[in-house]
Order: C-alpha cells, then sequence, then structure tokens
C-alpha cells in the first residue's frame, strides 16, 4: 500500500476518441462492456485478457502485455480531466495498445498512462480534514487573522500550508476518482443482497472496493461511522496473512523490506452511488430485472449524506495515515522504523480506532 493507492493501481485508463477528435474517459458508468476486460501482473507486465459473454477457454482469450513502469521519453502527452482535477498523461502508442483495445472494444481507444503526472485531492484527505477543523475553531476567533486567511487558502487549493517542495504536498491522485482507498463491509453487502428476490446475491465487484471487512462484530452500515481503521497481522498470523488460509498470501520480512504490516487508514468521507452498481459484470451490459434496480433499492433509505443528497451511500473513501510511533514497526533488520507505506493481506485484523459520533459530510467543490 502506497500513500496514492494499492502498488501499480491506476495508474493507465483508456480515452475514446471522438468523433470531433475530442477524447471521452472510458468509464464503467457508460462504458459497462469495459467489465469483461481483465488484469493479472507478470514480472514487470499487465497481462490484459479480454473475455467476451459465453467464452469458457480463456487460455485461448487474445492477451495484450503492457509494462508496469513504461519509460516515457519520446511518448506523446495528453491532457485529462477525472472528477474535476487536471494532469497530464503519456500515450502508450498505436501499436499494439491502440490497436488492440480498439479491436476488443469496437471503437477507437488510446491507453494512457500517468507515469509522473498528479491529480490534486479536492477534498476530504486527512490532511484537509485536520484544516477544516483549524478553520472551523479559528473562524469563531472575534478578530480574523493573517494565519486564519492563509488556513483557508491553504484548504480551498488543496495545498498544504507551508510547503516547499512536492514531497512535502503528497495529497495526490493518480486515476482514482476521489481517493486512494474505498472500504467497504460485507455485513453491508448482505443487507444489498437481502433486497433482491430468494437466491440472488449482490456481487461486491459492482461497488468496486479495494479494501473489504468483514467479522463477527461488523454490523451492516457500522462502517458509516469508522473514522480510522488498524489493520495489522491476526494473533494466530504466522507471518503472512492468517485467517483465510484458501486466500492467504506469504508475507514475511524478506518481502516487505521496509514496509509495515501495520497499516492505520483515515476513513475520511462516503461513496456516493450512481447506476455503476446496476451493471452485470458477466455480460458487460446492465443488468436485468430486480439486479438491475439495486441503485433504485438503496435510494430508499441510504441516502444518509446531506453534502450528497441524491445518492445512495455504500462504502467510504480511506487514506493511508503513516503508522504511529510505538506501533512496534519492525523492518528485515530488526529497526524500528515509520515507512512510507504498509503491507496488508487477506485475514488481517481490523480495528476501529476512531469512531465519528455523526456521520461525515461530503463537500467536494463543485466544478
Amino acid at each position: 500500500m502506497t500513500k496514492q493507492g494499492l502498488e501499480h493501481d491506476r495508474r493507465f485508463m483508456l480515452l475514446k476518441l471522438l468523433e470531433d477528435g475530442s477524447l471521452q474517459n472510458v468509464q464503467i458508468i457508460n462504458f459497462p462492456e469495459c467489465s469483461r476486460l481483465f488484469q493479472a501482473i507478470d514480472g514487470d507486465d499487465i497481462v490484459v485478457t479480454h473475455r467476451p459473454p459465453g467464452t469458457t477457454n480463456h487460455g485461448a482469450d487474445p492477451e495484450l502485455r503492457v509494462p508496469l513502469r513504461p519509460n516515457t521519453a519520446g511518448l506523446e502527452t495528453v491532457d485529462i480531466q477525472l472528477f474535476g482535477t487536471d494532469t497530464r498523461a503519456y500515450r502508450m502508442g498505436a501499436e499494439p495498445y491502440d490497436r488492440w483495445f480498439s479491436a476488443c472494444l469496437g471503437y477507437e481507444v488510446l491507453l494512457v498512462y500517468i507515469g509522473d503526472g498528479r491529480r490534486r485531492i479536492l477534498a476530504h484527505s486527512p490532511r484537509q480534514e485536520a484544516e477544516a477543523e483549524r478553520t472551523k475553531n479559528l473562524a469563531s476567533a472575534t478578530t480574523p487573522s493573517s494565519s486564519w486567511l492563509s488556513t483557508i487558502t491553504s484548504y480551498i487549493t488543496g495545498t498544504p500550508r507551508n510547503a516547499t517542495s512536492e514531497e512535502d504536498n503528497d495529497d495526490w491522485l493518480t486515476f482514482n476518482e476521489a481517493a486512494p482507498y474505498l472500504v467497504a463491509s460485507q455485513a453491508s453487502l448482505r443487507d444489498v443482497s437481502s433486497r433482491l428476490p430468494p437466491g440472488e446475491d449482490a456481487d461486491m465487484m459492482r461497488f468496486r472496493p479495494n479494501i473489504v471487512v468483514d467479522g463477527d462484530e461488523v454490523t451492516c452500515w457500522d462502517e458509516d461511522y469508522w473514522g480510522e481503521l488498524l489493520v495489522s497481522p491476526s494473533s494466530s498470523d504466522d507471518g503472512g496473512g492468517g485467517g483465510d488460509e484458501g486466500n492467504k498470501q506469504k508475507i514475511n520480512d524478506s518481502n516487505i523490506g521496509s514496509r509495515s504490516r501495520i497499516c492505520r487508514l483515515a476513513l475520511t468521507a462516503n461513496c456516493g452511488r450512481c447506476l455503476s452498481v446496476n451493471i452485470d459484470y458477466g455480460t458487460g451490459r446492465m443488468a436485468e430485472g430486480e439486479a438491475g434496480m439495486v441503485l433504485k433499492k438503496l435510494m430508499r433509505d441510504r441516502r444518509v449524506d446531506v453534502g450528497d443528497k441524491w445518492s445512495p451511500i455504500f462504502g467510504r473513501y480511506a487514506h493511508l495515515l503513516p503508522t504511529q510511533q510505538g506501533d512496534a514497526v519492525i523492518t528485515a533488520t530488526g529497526d524500528q522504523v515509520s515507512p512510507p507505506g504498509a503491507v496488508i493481506s487477506v485475514g488481517d485484523e481490523v480495528k476501529v480506532t476512531k469512531r465519528n459520533a455523526e456521520r461525515t459530510v461530503w463537500r467536494w467543490p463543485k466544478t
């Protein structure tokens, strides 16, 4: 895990070339057929496979290999706007990348790589939440000060106060929409399944979290009030990710390096949902029947964020926090450090270390 999300996550994106020459971001809400593109990391490459509905021999499907860390020297750049923020991306090239994806999807697309591009986080990073609280406290003072004005400017621009270098401003994203991580609970998914006909279960894939929490103490929609989580190896862990033996990946000092096995996450905002939760990932189209009405079913009682009052809420946006001093982070050499990232595994234990008294309120700037 890194400050910008899971390692290698959201570094690439597809753009559709429109008739007028403009480019449209290929996102699942408008292009559900992209749910039939699958990726796997193989060494230094991402292997992309296209599996149209009805195919059974996946080994015979065409595949494309994309380097995890492309050399951007000499690559053409394009301007990207995503979720209200701008950045520059690198075109991977017509051959074989654009041609392969265009052939799979049936329309002309470009594959781009964010490289050294960065997108500002417009709201709800931990730094900005702290600034907002500070601003609220200072604004209640009788006489505004220059410090108060400085804080307001910092919050609106998304730039930390007194930032002197790129390293100081680590509130940035790649091609994630609003935050590096999205946390959801299996208990809440079960509640969604209870709204469907008997025998039909909701698919967590439709909600696209990258961290899912489950356990006897987790109740449905409890995550609405989670402020911070601490993730650590289970008490029975042998150095891997104990708990789910069938999915456990061995993680030990030799491949962690200086990365922590203690992970702290700040959950700062709710995730408002759109029609993408109605997509059938098996067909690459909107689902039929009641499975295609999940958004409507959630509208009934899950519009619980007054800042995003027309969208039902499922899951919480999250950010990686530095480990606290005393978290007993041990490196391969036996040193205690505060590393820049963390390693988590299926089966790790999760503890709610901060619980909000009220639900947070969405306040993304209008663009």
